[in-house]
C-alpha cells in the first residue's frame, strides 16, 4: 500500500488539542506517517501562537482549520449542533483529501468525546482509533450501561444513589456526584454531555484500536482488565517542547524569577485553561497563598474568575511583593522541570497531572468538574503523591486549608519520595522497550499494514 494518511480529529478543548498533536508529531517525525490534524481556527491561531516558532510545523502536519460555529466556552462544549456542524464539516473534509490526494485517508484517530469519527471509519472501511487522554474517563464510558442497571443513575445521567461507588474492582473509589456529566453544575450541559458520552459506549465498540495517554505502570490491574486500551503515554517526547514553549514574554519572566527561588520552594498554581473560580474562592487562594509565607507562581488567566482586576484581596499584592509572581500565562512544562518548584496546586487535568508526575511534582488537588475528581482520587489515594483541599461547611476550600496542606505536603517527605519513584517509572515505560513504547511501535506497524 502507499504511506498511510492518518486524520486526526481532537475535540475542541486546549487540552484534547495538545495531546493528540504531541502524537501526531511523533508518528510525522519518528515514523514518516502522514497526518492531517483538523482544528478550529480559533484553536488553530492559538495552538500556533504557544509554539516557540511557528514555522516547521506546518510543514510537518497538515493543519486544517474550519470556521468557528462549533464549540468556543464550557456552556456551548456539547451543544448539538455544535457536534452536528464540526461531523459535517469532517465528513466534507475526507471527501475533498480523497478526491484530490493521492494519498487517500487511511486511518482515523479521533478524540473519544467524538463517536462519529468511528463511524465514518466504519462507513469507509478505514481503519479506526479512539484516543482518550486518561483511562478512568474510557472505563467510565464503559460502565455506564451498569450504573443505569444498578439504578445509580437515570437514563438521562441524573444521579439517583449519591454514594461511593467503584467502576472496577482495581480502581479507587468515586462518588457518584463526581461523575464528569454530574459535576458540571449547568442542568442543560450536564444532559448534552451525558448523552454524548453514553453514545460514545458505540465508538469504542467500532474502534480497531483504544489509545490512552497515559501509562501501565499508573494502574496496571486496571489495564490488564481493559486489554482494548493500549496505554502509550506519556506524550512528552522531545518534540512535545514545542507545544509547551512560548515566545511570550511571560516565559523569561517566569524562568528568570524561578531562577532566584531556592531548590524546592516554590508553590506553583494553574487551573488549566477551562476551570473558573467564584470570586471567594479567588480571595481565599490568594489568602492562602499570602499565609504559606512561601514563594509562589500563580498562573492568572484573565478569565478565571469575574473582573479579575478588582479580585485580589485589598493589600494582597504589596503585602507579598516579589515573592509571589502573578502573571497570566507560564510555560508550565519549564515550569514543573525547574529545580525551584516544591508543588504544584493543581485542577487535576490529566495533562497537569502527567506533567507533574513526570517531573516528580507533589501535587494539592483541587478538581472542579470532569475526570478531575477521579485524578485527585489516584493523586491522593493510590499513589499517595499529593492531598486533597477539603472544602468547610459552605463548600469553600479557605485559606487556612490552603496552608496547612502546604505545610503537611511539604513536610512529610513520603509525597515526594513517591513522586519520584513514580517519575522513575514515567521515564522507563517511553524507553525502548518500555511497555508504552512497544504499544506505540505495535499501533504504528499496525497503522502501516
Amino acid at each position: 500500500m502507499g504511506n498511510p494518511h492518518v486524520l486526526v480529529i481532537p475535540f475542541p478543548a486546549y487540552g484534547h488539542i495538545s495531546s493528540l498533536l504531541k502524537l501526531s508529531l511523533q508518528l510525522v517525525h519518528d515514523h514518516g506517517i502522514k497526518v492531517t490534524f483538523v482544528i478550529t481556527e480559533v484553536n488553530r491561531q492559538r495552538v500556533m501562537h504557544s509554539l516557540a516558532t511557528s514555522d516547521g510545523i506546518e510543514s510537518q502536519i497538515r493543519l486544517v482549520s474550519i470556521p468557528d460555529d462549533g464549540p468556543k466556552s464550557q456552556e456551548t462544549l456539547f451543544e448539538e449542533h455544535a457536534f452536528s456542524s464540526l461531523s459535517g464539516k469532517v465528513k466534507q473534509l475526507i471527501e475533498q483529501i480523497n478526491a484530490s490526494d493521492s494519498d487517500k485517508i487511511t486511518c482515523i484517530v479521533a478524540d473519544f468525546l467524538l463517536g462519529w469519527g468511528m463511524q465514518m471509519a466504519a462507513e469507509r472501511g478505514v481503519k479506526g482509533v479512539v484516543f482518550s487522554s486518561a483511562l478512568a474517563s474510557l472505563v467510565l464510558i464503559s460502565k455506564i450501561p451498569n450504573l443505569i442497571d444498578d439504578g445509580i443513575i437515570d437514563d438521562d445521567g441524573n444521579v439517583i444513589k449519591k454514594e461511593m461507588i467503584k467502576l472496577s474492582p482495581t480502581m479507587p473509589p468515586m462518588s457518584s456526584s463526581h461523575f464528569p456529566w454530574a459535576s458540571l453544575g449547568i442542568p442543560k450541559l450536564q444532559k448534552l454531555f451525558f448523552e454524548h458520552t453514553f453514545k460514545n459506549n458505540e465508538s469504542l465498540k467500532l474502534a480497531d484500536w483504544v489509545l490512552c495517554n497515559s501509562a501501565y505502570e499508573l494502574d496496571p490491574e486496571t489495564f490488564d482488565t481493559e486489554p482494548k486500551i493500549r496505554p502509550i503515554g506519556p506524550l512528552l517526547g522531545r518534540l512535545s517542547n514545542q507545544l509547551s514553549t512560548n515566545s511570550r514574554p511571560e516565559d523569561s519572566i517566569c524562568l528568570e524569577w524561578l531562577d532566584q527561588q531556592p531548590p524546592q520552594s516554590v508553590i506553583y498554581v494553574a487551573f488549566g485553561t477551562i476551570a473558573v473560580l467564584n470570586q471567594t474562592e479567588f480571595e481565599e487562594l490568594a489568602l492562602g497563598l499570602e499565609l504559606c509565607n512561601r514563594p509562589f507562581l500563580w498562573a492568572v488567566r484573565s478569565d478565571i474568575t469575574e473582573n479579575l482586576k478588582d479580585a485580589y484581596p485589598d493589600g494582597f499584592e504589596e503585602r507579598v511583593g516579589s515573592r509571589g509572581l502573578m502573571t497570566s500565562w507560564s510555560p508550565q512544562k519549564k515550569v514543573l522541570e525547574h529545580p525551584s518548584i516544591a508543588c504544584f496546586l493543581s485542577h487535576c487535568g490529566w495533562n497537569s497531572v502527567l506533567e507533574a508526575l513526570s517531573n516528580g511534582i507533589p501535587l494539592l488537588c483541587w478538581p472542579t468538574f470532569a475526570d478531575q475528581f477521579m485524578n485527585e482520587s489516584y493523586i491522593c489515594n493510590v499513589w499517595k503523591i499529593g492531598l486533597r483541599l477539603d472544602r468547610d461547611h459552605g463548600k469553600i476550600i479557605t485559606r487556612q486549608e490552603i496552608k496547612n496542606k502546604v505545610e503537611e505536603l511539604l513536610s512529610n517527605e513520603m509525597y515526594k519520595a513517591n513522586a519520584l519513584v513514580l517519575k522513575e517509572k514515567l521515564i522507563n515505560t517511553i524507553k525502548e522497550t518500555g511497555s508504552s513504547y512497544n504499544n506505540l511501535k505495535g499501533f504504528v506497524e499496525w497503522v502501516k499494514e
